[in-house]
């Protein structure tokens, strides 16, 4: 059985090694998905992540994340 931690967005059971849970994930604009998706650049990665986490902190819809390139 696969560990499970919770969404930051909505609380709900995500995978492990994902930011959020699939129904979360598909609200998020396309473009947000895919910059969220490149993590060669790890410093860059983690940069997007923290822009995530703050957007989802101070309460705005998902549908309106705008991640910096």
């Amino acid at each position: 059985m696969s560990a499970r931690t919770r969404c930051r967005a909505c609380g709900n059971p995500k995978p492990t090694r994902t930011y959020l849970c699939p129904p979360c994930w598909r609200q998020l604009p396309d473009e947000a998905r895919r910059l969220l998706s490149h993590t060669r650049d790890r410093a860059r990665a983690m940069a997007r992540l923290r822009e995530l986490h703050h957007h989802i902190d101070s309460g705005q819809p998902l549908a309106e994340l705008e991640i910096t390139p």
